[in-house]
């Protein structure tokens, strides 16, 4: 009994040793902040473009829409030096399917996407884009943008400068004079027809 004694008195001993436990609060932890999902279809790409005579531009082009089939295609060619637009142009990607598949998701845009902003002239250079012949309407496989006249175009032609195409429909390829800090949209250039 004094065994059982002694272990009670030892009990009491530690119990009022041991310090009373903190009143638990129970708070509610902020869930952490979770960017919104993505949503529509958007992407951007750019690369550098060194063109002839030792001239250098950015190719920027970027795509947004709410959804992919509805989204609209940008490009843009910037001066390396200063960061200036020259040049920017956009289009629904649904009329450009020579470049885009309005029926693919985000990631195959994309690929479209860098794609497009490759150049398509064989040769950069504007002296490679067809004469003008004096009298015509209008180049060979060629359609000017309005306000650019033969003498514009051919004088594009004459100097040589840079050139860079891309698609900008089903079946032409829109073509930028470049001459320093100014491009000139001369037109669409479009296979012949035999």
């Amino acid at each position: 009994m004094i065994k059982r004694a002694g272990f009670v008195l030892l009990a009491l001993v530690l119990a009022a040793c041991t310090p009373p436990e903190a009143p638990t609060e129970s708070a509610e932890v902020p869930s952490a902040q979770l960017p919104p999902p993505v949503t529509g279809c958007i992407a951007n790409t750019s690369r550098d473009w060194s063109a002839v005579g030792s001239q250098y531009y950015i190719i920027e082009a970027e795509l947004a829409g709410d959804a992919c089939p509805e989204a609209v295609a940008t490009i843009r060619i910037k001066a390396r030096e200063g960061n200036a637009v020259l040049f920017e142009q956009t289009y629904p990607i649904a009329g450009v399917p020579l470049a885009f598949n309005p029926n693919g998701d985000r990631v195959s845009l994309s690929s479209d996407l860098e794609a497009w902003i490759q150049n398509t002239a064989e040769v950069q250079t504007a002296d490679t884009l067809p004469a003008w012949p004096s009298g015509a309407q209008r180049p060979p496989g060629f359609q000017p943008t309005a306000g650019v006249t033969r003498q514009r175009y051919e004088s594009a032609r004459g100097a040589q400068g840079p050139l860079f195409c891309y698609p900008d429909s089903g079946e032409s390829n829109a073509c930028i004079a470049m001459a320093g800090d100014t491009a000139t949209l001369l037109g669409s250039l479009t296979p012949e027809r035999l």
